[in-house]
This record gives structure tokens, sequence and C-alpha cells, in this order.
């Protein structure tokens, strides 16, 4: 067996609880420039919701295992392909589009909808392409998630903070001006340090 299949991400229950407390840190930096009317123009102007959700929930996967099989990658590899393909954007998606000066309300509305529509979406895509590929049909597993988890960490990682994040813009100005610059560049450090965190972790699993 390859050595890369030995490898093991050691995210026990600690680190799953610290990664949502740190990715409910990024949506409150996130939330301080958002305002009520950003989402009132994503109503009125769903187009984008529409094609965002057709792209991630159905282009992605597909193209996903076009591309696994056109470079006959190995199974282990093309599985965690299809497994980054199926699963919402989450947080990050949202920095990015922040500070990319994209349309958050777009981002957030559209990780809110995935991350709700991955209860259904995550195994239906898994199942479908991935049984459509022997290697990674070899490897697949009944995959199930728990709708009310997901509505909890929903709660948790998106909607909590954002609506802190929002009334402390609305509310208290002068404290969110001088949290947003700070709040960009810690969130991201966070988040980077908790993931590199894991790679030792990682490593010494693979190792064993």
């Amino acid at each position: 067996m390859d050595a890369l299949d030995q490898v093991h991400l050691a995210f026990d229950a600690r680190s799953l609880g610290l990664l949502n407390v740190i990715l409910g840190i990024i949506m409150f930096g996130v939330a301080l420039d958002l305002r009520v009317d950003d989402f009132r123009r994503v109503l009125r102007e769903p187009r984008a919701i529409v094609l965002g959700l057709l792209g991630q929930l159905i282009l992605l996967p597909a193209l996903t295992f076009a591309l696994v099989a056109l470079l006959e990658v190995q199974p282990s590899v093309g599985l965690g392909m299809m497994v980054v393909a199926s699963c919402p954007g989450g947080n990050v998606s949202n920095v990015i589009t922040h500070l990319g000066k994209g349309n958050t309300g777009v981002s957030v509305t559209m990780t809110a909808i995935t991350t709700l529509a991955a209860v259904v979406m995550t195994p239906f895509n898994l199942a479908f392409w991935g049984s459509r590929d022997p290697g990674v049909a070899s490897l697949l597993t009944q995959v199930e998630l728990d709708a009310g988890d997901m509505v909890a960490t929903i709660g948790l990682i998106l909607g909590l903070p954002l609506v802190l994040g929002m009334w402390t813009a609305s509310r208290l100005p002068r404290v969110a001006a001088r949290l947003r610059k700070p709040m960009r560049w810690i969130s991201l450090l966070f988040l980077t340090l908790e993931v590199l965190g894991e790679a030792p972790a990682a490593e010494g699993e693979g190792a064993g």
C-alpha cells in the first residue's frame, strides 16, 4: 500500500471543537462588513445564487470525476478529490470572497444553503460519481450526515457570528471600525495555525 494511504488526519473532538470556534471568529470578522441590504439584494437578484449552487452541487463533482479519470490518479487520491468536491465550501470561501472584494452576501448565502444541502448532496455525489470509477468504488463506504448536527454547526460557525458581527457594525460602528483590519489578519492567522498544527500529528499517525 502506498505511503500516502497510511496518513491519518488527527482531528479529534477537541481539535474539531477548536476549529469550529476559529471558523466562528473568522465569520465574525467577515460580518463586520455586512449589512441587511446585502442579503436583500441577494433575494432581489437570485440568479447568482442559482448559478453558484448548480456549479458547486452538480458541475464541480462532475468535473472532478472527469479529472480523476483523465489523470488516472490512485484510488485514494481520487476518493479524496471527490470528497472535497462534494463538500460545501464553508467559511473559508466567505473570507476569500471578502478579501477579494467579491459579493460576500452571495457567498454567505451559498455557504448556508450548501451546508444544509450537504446532508443529501454529499452522500449522493460520492455514491453517484464514486461508483463510476472502479478504483474509487472499491474504497467507498456508507456516508451519512446528521441533519441535526449540520444545523447546529451552521448556527455555531455561521449564524451566531453573522448576527453578532452585523449587530456590532450597526450598533457599535466605532468598535467595528477598530476591529475590521486586525480581525482579517487574526482570523487568517488562527486558521493557518490550526491547520498547520495538525500536520505533525498526521505525519506521526502515518509513520506508526
